[in-house]
């Protein structure tokens, strides 16, 4: 668990760095925004597999779109010829709230689509993990359009949940 959470801040740290290295001559402007990294491990009797169709089922239940998959770790193994723990980050989206949000705040991109990576650590253990908005954030947002990103969000905690368990 130690060792994830390092690892979460190490990538987090380096993103950071990158961003706050660029030249100011390149006219790029920063918004800093407060987010969480939520996180919940899978139960040991719980296959990769399963947990991955338990997120895809519960997305659908909440009428959030599939809309991608990034098998990170089969580009690893590619790339390194060598076995890999599998890294996936998957991608959903609800088209009518994403533009209510753009709407509001068109920086709302940063967030979108919504990702739920599971990944196994170096000890095996498995996790569901996902970057979410504050709330603060969501709370300054136009009630119609607050009330669809809190739903997003809430669906978003249940199809991490539902993966860690398996449930369909």
């Amino acid at each position: 668990m130690k060792k994830l959470q390092v690892l979460i801040a190490v990538i987090f740290a380096v993103c950071a760095q990158v961003a706050v290295a660029a030249p100011d001559k390149a006219g790029i402007n920063y918004t800093n925004v407060k987010l969480q990294i939520a996180h919940i491990q899978i139960q040991d009797s719980v296959g990769f597999d399963d947990a991955v169709e338990s997120l895809k089922l519960r997305a659908n239940q909440h009428n959030l779109k599939f809309v991608g998959a990034n098998q990170l770790y089969k580009e690893i193994e590619a790339l390194t010829g060598k076995p890999a723990k599998r890294m996936e980050i998957y991608n959903f989206c609800d088209g009518l709230t994403a533009n209510k949000m753009l709407t509001a705040d068109p920086m709302m991109i940063a967030f979108m689509p919504c990702r739920i990576a599971l990944i196994e650590d170096t000890n095996g253990k498995r996790w569901v993990i996902s970057m979410m908005m504050d709330l603060k954030l969501i709370k300054a947002m136009p009630s119609d359009t607050r009330k669809s990103a809190e739903r997003v969000m809430a669906a978003m905690k249940d199809m991490m949940v539902a993966a860690s368990k398996g449930d369909l």
